[in-house]
């Protein structure tokens, strides 16, 4: 069953009782909620800005007994189109609960759906504790999104994803009933893990407003290097080579050349690099000497054609500026791009590269990467005139057919959402799409959370980009990045 496309005036006046006159946005005043960090343009009829976990649950009520589509949204910086309504209905900001509590005697923080990352590592630290899962967009995301999407980032290589944090959550299911999962406690073995069913879901089976994460030390001394290669397949094997000897930086992260020719401008002076590739290596831990004895060791690993270690915190800032700042960057070029984001076995991120590159060179597309390197997670990114649009839908649907077959993924941390939505066939089977529509039925049998996200509705064609609203506009929305 599908959620009603249209909401009436009388249910307008509901949404007002509940959260008051001035938290439902209509007319106008509705534009900056139609769209997420695509280009995608939705058609809700209102957004409603609960405050609490309770007007939340009376707005889901109210719309489960009304039949209108809910699509929750944080800060909508989603890059799938995650957060647009398809069809109408209510866009859910929960930007309201944004509180943050850090229980530093049982190490973990209580936060709201709308709270922001970096927000939350900020507050986390001033208690000597750290919340590792560090998108690019920690500046502007919602930790409510990080959930919906089991985001990542640099710092997950050694530390882990969203879902690995997540020790408990509050959650309004379809109708309305609130779900309590999970709690302050670290150890848990009873019952199915239910709270770890809402991660990655993206709105599509509840709607996350609490979430109770654990924290761990924070680390007390840093060290991080740049390692030059004449190209990205020699470092996409120093990559493997370096991760097969046991050795675990805080973060190992690549940019080709095309990359560096956009953020070069922003390396600290006499870390300018002319090479095929460079990857950003970081090492953390507690003892000073130690983590630069091991980066340097770890350098001598990677075996680059040129390496160079920050000598002070001023460098070393200017180095994850650099790397952060790529997709801002790109939005200031007066050009049109399209951020993409799939994950492959370590082993396999040379071919992937290759791959990525001979694309570039038959489509006359520039298609810079950045990456994750190791955990293998790349984000190429297709940079394109307007007469070049029509390459675009098929070079991705390429990539995601390439990701595949090397064993790996077509999302690695941004989800499925409407863009990748028909393309998941490739990755998932009959069986298991069966079954997540049987747990989809059960927990929203109405249909209303988030309609037309994660599962497949036409064919995974190079036309999928075609049929989405507002792709011939390209319109650029917001400063984030992968």
């Amino acid at each position: 069953m599908t959620a009603r496309s249209e909401s009436a005036p009388s249910s307008l006046a509901e949404l007002a009782h509940i959260v008051g006159e001035r938290y439902v946005i209509t007319g106008e005043s509705l534009e900056p909620f139609t769209h997420d960090a695509t280009f995608m343009e939705g058609q809700a009829t209102a957004a409603a800005l609960p405050a609490t976990t309770d007007e939340v649950s009376q707005v889901i009520a109210a719309c489960s007994r009304l039949g209108i589509a809910v699509i929750a949204r944080g800060s909508g910086t989603s890059l799938v189109g995650g957060s647009v309504s398809l069809s109408g209905g209510i866009v859910l900001s929960l930007e309201r609960l944004n509180e943050i509590l850090i229980d530093a005697g049982n190490v973990c923080a209580v936060v709201g759906a709308g709270a922001i990352t970096g927000n939350i590592q900020e507050a986390a630290a001033l208690y000597g504790l750290m919340y590792p899962p560090d998108p690019a967009s920690l500046q502007m995301s919602s930790i409510g999104g990080n959930v919906a999407c089991n985001s990542g980032g640099p710092s997950c290589l050694k530390y882990g994803l969203t879902a690995d944090y997540v020790m408990g959550m509050t959650v309004v299911l379809a109708d309305g009933q609130v779900l309590h999962l999970g709690g302050r406690t670290r150890k848990r073995s009873s019952g199915y893990r239910l709270a770890q069913l809402f991660v990655g879901s993206e709105g599509t089976l509840g709607v996350v407003t609490e979430v109770i994460l654990k924290l761990i030390p924070l680390p007390k001394h840093r060290a991080t290097g740049m390692v030059g290669f004449s190209s990205a397949h020699d470092a996409a094997d120093a990559v493997a080579r370096l991760m097969s000897t046991g050795y675990l930086p805080a973060a190992l992260e690549l940019m080709d050349r095309g990359a560096l020719e956009i953020v070069g401008h922003l390396l600290p002076p006499g870390f300018e690099s002319d090479f095929g590739c460079a990857l950003l290596i970081e090492h953390d831990g507690s003892s000073a000497d130690q983590v630069q004895s091991e980066l340097e060791q770890m350098v001598i690993i990677l075996g680059g054609d040129d390496n160079r270690i920050a000598q002070s915190g001023s460098e070393r800032e200017k180095l994850w500026i650099a790397r952060r700042s790529f997709a801002k960057v790109l939005m200031a070029m007066p050009k049109n791009f399209f951020a993409e984001d799939v994950s492959v076995p370590i082993g396999s991120i040379p071919e992937m590269l290759d791959r990525v590159h001979r694309l570039a060179a038959e489509t006359g597309l520039r298609i810079p990467v950045v990456g994750h390197a190791g955990d293998g997670n790349l984000h190429p990114s297709f940079v394109f005139e307007d007469g070049q649009r029509d390459l675009v839908g098929p070079a991705a649907a390429r990539l995601f057919t390439d990701a595949v077959e090397l064993g790996g993924s077509i999302s690695g941390e941004h989800g499925l959402g409407a863009l990748k939505r028909d393309h998941a066939v490739h990755e998932h089977s009959e069986l298991e799409f069966n079954l997540m529509r049987q747990v989809k039925g059960v927990l929203d049998p109405k249909g209303i959370l988030n309609p037309h996200k994660i599962f497949p509705e036409g064919p995974p064609d190079g036309a999928f980009l075609e049929r989405q609203p507002g792709w011939r506009e390209g319109r650029r929305r917001s400063e984030i990045g992968d």
